[in-house]
């Protein structure tokens, strides 16, 4: 019967693996379903951790949809294309099976005494939930997985933040209980980290929401103070060592548990194009090129494309050319924004992911085919909330938001913590002086800004630092309008400021109210004015 649970939650998957496309709901079989088990043969660690594969699945499916619409690789053709309307199917569904685990978890509770599982479900359930209402404006919450509502209403996006914020606090209030069983889990085992994780999330939806109003869910406490007491009551994820992310391993088959970006590119030849906008930054937006340049880029050839293929899509960079950046030189070969033309067969000429985090192969500036490189064979990481986030979101907090502190000692923080973390995925680790170099320019080009363009370069920076992780940019350049991205090479579609609801709810709920949104539908904190961005 444990064996049972395990399929269901899993389906043919497992966290470690987080295969975009390998688990579709046709992978379920319904006759397991956790629901129909009696609670005495249901083990609570197998739905626990059930929890932790749907949410961390939902992050690595939606930086998917929107990796290319922040320009962290190519985004081939237009918006609309990349925004179709099944494209929040599977996010949506990694909620609502964790809604229904939860379900299962708490009914467990109240015979075995669970409140740590409880707790630790509830902080993962708040953070796919505010997933949709940020991609998508809205969800099914209050009527969801509840048999007596065959056609169940949407929640307004405002009404789903305000649960969650309530829902963390009960979250922590069980995390401080003592449970009958110890609980087993994926990403932290501690109960202390979870606990961080909770509040971090909450200063996450607090600058989030900053537009909305000081106090927009209407429980009397400004965003700011709330944001001040999490702050000094230091429980939040302020160290690499907090950081909560999904660990990938080189195993190959049964499943491939590799990290997408190394499947993709390392395999067969280099399917991704990187993206032009995102490698000039880390070539072009410094005086010295930046440190994590060879962690996250990985160039397999140093050959001038127009040597190898006068004839391919690459152009140089000749003033004539209508391409935005065309070929930046160096052998770092990838693709403008929405750039649709004709692909060459160029895959084992292309820049690719690198070490970091997708665990290929450290760029050690030889160049060489990605199969023949050496690599970590696809042991890289998902990052999800870093700890070097939550010091950009309270630099922009002290900007924005009046909260007490240091925006630049966070923004420094923020920046020495992202050349920690990635360079310890090689060998070879990043050196003292580049960093200083770099930060130090930073710091200086801060120093000499106005208020608007102070946090315009702790957004600049907090892009930077996400690479592999497009959810934060996206929301961040929803928010704030940076980074500044690229113009595109063909003329494009409207920037999504939502995303439609997915094809599976509308064609299976027959509620009458249900209608399908516009991309140009903003999220409830997102103010800010029609053509804000594009």
């Amino acid at each position: 019967m444990k064996n049972q649970i395990k399929k269901y939650i899993f389906g043919f998957c497992t966290l470690a693996l987080v295969s975009v496309t390998s688990c579709e709901t046709t992978d379920l079989d319904i006759n397991d379903n956790p629901n129909q088990l009696t609670t005495e043969s249901a083990d609570p660690n197998y739905i626990l951790n059930g929890l932790m594969f749907s949410n961390g699945i939902q992050n690595v499916r939606l930086s998917g949809i929107t990796s290319g619409v922040v320009r962290q690789i190519n985004q081939f053709g237009t918006y609309a294309s990349s925004a179709g309307q099944e494209a929040m199917d599977g996010a949506w569904y990694n909620a609502y099976s964790l809604t229904s685990n939860l379900q299962l978890l708490k009914t467990l509770s109240k015979e075995k005494n669970l409140p740590v599982h409880v707790g630790i479900g509830q902080v993962l359930e708040a953070m796919v939930y505010v997933n949709l209402v940020d991609y998508i404006g809205t969800a099914v919450y209050s009527e969801a997985v509840n048999p007596e509502f065959t056609q169940p209403n949407l929640d307004s996006g405002v009404d789903i933040y305000k649960a969650m914020l309530l829902q963390l606090d009960e979250a922590l209030a069980n995390l401080d209980k003592e449970g009958s069983i110890t609980h087993e889990d994926i990403y932290y085992q501690d109960v202390a980290n979870w606990k961080k994780l909770a509040n971090t999330l909450k200063i996450k939806m607090y600058v989030q929401t900053r537009l909305a109003g000081d106090d927009w869910d209407g429980d009397g406490t400004s965003n700011k103070s709330a944001i001040e007491a999490i702050v000094t009551g230091g429980d939040f994820i302020s160290e690499n060592t907090d950081d909560y992310q999904i660990y990938f391993n080189s195993k190959e088959t049964n499943p491939d548990a590799r990290h997408y970006g190394f499947s993709t590119n390392y395999i067969v030849a280099a399917d991704d194009y990187m993206s032009n906008d995102f490698m000039n930054r880390l070539i072009n937006g410094k005086s010295i090129n930046d440190p994590r340049l060879p962690y996250y880029i990985y160039r397999q050839t140093l050959e001038d494309p127009m040597t190898i293929d006068p004839d391919g899509a690459l152009l140089p960079c000749d003033g004539d050319s209508d391409f935005q950046y065309c070929y930046l030189g160096d052998g770092y070969w990838g693709r403008d924004h929405a750039d649709d033309e004709g692909i060459p067969n160029d895959g084992v000429y292309r820049s690719t992911w690198g070490i970091y985090p997708a665990g290929g192969a450290f760029d050690q500036g030889t160049g060489g085919s990605t199969l023949e490189s050496v690599n970590l064979g696809g042991a890289g990481i998902q990052p999800i909330i870093l700890a070097s986030f939550t010091h950009f979101w309270l630099a922009e907090a002290v900007l924005t938001m009046g909260v007490s502190g240091d925006a630049r000692a966070l923004l420094k923080k923020g920046m020495e913590l992202s050349f920690d973390k990635v360079g310890t995925f090689a060998s070879k680790e990043i050196a003292t002086a580049d960093v200083d170099a770099y930060v130090n320019e930073v710091l200086t080009n801060y120093d000499s800004a106005s208020d608007e363009d102070k946090l315009a370069i702790v957004i600049e920076e907090f892009y930077i630092a996400s690479f592999g992780n497009s959810v934060e940019p996206y929301n961040n350049y929803r928010r704030t309008g940076y980074p500044v991205l690229g113009n595109s090479v063909i003329e494009n579609t409207d920037f999504p400021r939502s995303f439609f609801l997915p094809s599976s709810e509308i064609n299976s709920n027959d509620n009458p109210a249900l209608e399908q949104k516009k991309l140009s539908d903003q999220v409830f904190w997102d103010t800010n004015p029609a053509g804000f961005i594009n």
